[in-house]
């Protein structure tokens, strides 16, 4: 194990020599989007409070793993009804006028952390029917500041390695993120820009020196399919690259059955993602699996996993009495087919 471990730190070392994906990556990308693109700050008619948690690989030392609060709200006119169409929290159409919104993260790989946190601003624009098919669709700019500690942690290194300095090695970094986000209750276009100064990580002697963190590309899409009242589908994707690294993609299908959700992610690395979660008033919570089918270091671990915890804050109380005269519609209905399959199941005649 320890002979797997150092391997794994000289991998990731070797990752960013190589300038590659140098930002974790997020399973979960369509319900907690705002990590990626600052112009999702404000853009729902509620304001989400998440705490992500991703255990890479677990049970392999020093395997990724990373931690992420976020919140956002929209400050401009806000919206005060809400249909209960398929799933009420997945609605997006919702906000114009101005969101702010900020997270904390602490990303950790081997002997390598990064932690900080961003503050976003983003500016909803509506346009009218005749520009983009559809009255309500909005049109958001975000820009996101950020300032995060990049630690190179000594202990790890054993003496008399090439790396070993004999303490922690920081260096503190600005920098800052950009994004573009067309949104309605159908469909959602995004592109984002991280690390867009392309900061220099100065570390001295461990082996870092000037370094260079890359832009990082996002793009993503999706479209709603409302079949009913209680069922929508969802196909999605993401794009991720820098310039210097391959595309990877995410392709989902999330389907939302009432409070309840599930969806499966196929991403281009022979890497298949299974999520459910559930979705109700002001509650979130959603989990997701990795499985990768031609990665050493994955098949020799107890998977990647992904959680998410949220509280929606701010949630429309139209909404949650639409939610609770909804539920408790399809529960008579549920009551009233047993009493009949009951009652027939005794007659004679």
């Amino acid at each position: 194990m320890r002979k797997l471990y150092i391997t794994l730190i000289f991998i990731f070392v070797a990752n960013i020599s190589a300038k590659a994906q140098q930002l974790p990556l997020y399973s979960q990308y369509a319900e907690n989007g705002f990590l990626l693109n600052p112009a999702m700050a404000g853009s729902r008619i509620y304001t989400p409070l998440r705490l992500t948690i991703r255990q890479q690989w677990a049970g392999i030392d020093g395997a990724p793993e990373t931690q992420a609060l976020s919140i956002h709200r929209n400050f401009g006119e806000r919206r005060t009804a809400c249909d209960a169409v398929g799933n009420p929290m997945a609605q997006r159409s919702s906000q114009r006028g101005m969101g702010i919104g900020a997270y904390v993260f602490n990303d950790k790989y081997g002997a390598i952390s990064r932690t900080g946190f961003e503050f976003s601003y983003a500016y909803h624009l509506e346009f009218n029917r005749q520009y983009y098919g559809k009255r309500g669709t909005r049109l958001s700019f975000g820009l996101g500041g950020v300032f995060y500690q990049y630690k190179f942690d000594g202990d790890y290194i054993p003496v008399g390695d090439p790396l070993y300095t004999g303490s922690d090695v920081v260096s503190y970094i600005p920098d800052a993120n950009f994004g573009v986000y067309l949104y309605n209750n159908n469909y959602f276009v995004g592109f984002s820009i991280a690390h867009l100064f392309e900061s220099s990580v100065k570390m001295g002697d461990a082996g870092f020196n000037n370094d260079i963190m890359l832009r990082h590309y996002y793009f993503t899409a999706g479209y709603s399919f409302h079949i009913n009242n209680q069922v929508t589908l969802e196909p999605s994707a993401i794009v991720r690259r820098t310039l210097d690294s391959e595309n990877y993609i995410d392709i989902t299908a999330k389907l939302y059955v009432r409070s309840l959700w599930l969806a499966l992610s196929y991403r281009n690395n022979d890497q298949i993602v299974g999520m459910l979660g559930v979705n109700f008033a002001k509650y979130y919570l959603g989990y997701s699996y990795d499985y990768y089918s031609n990665n050493i270091l994955a098949s020799n671990s107890n998977g990647t996993h992904e959680i998410t915890f949220g509280i929606n804050l701010d949630v429309p109380k139209s909404m949650i009495h639409n939610i609770i005269r909804r539920d408790r519609k399809e529960a008579t209905k549920i009551r009233r087919k047993f009493r009949q399959k009951k009652t027939k199941d005794f007659m004679f005649f």
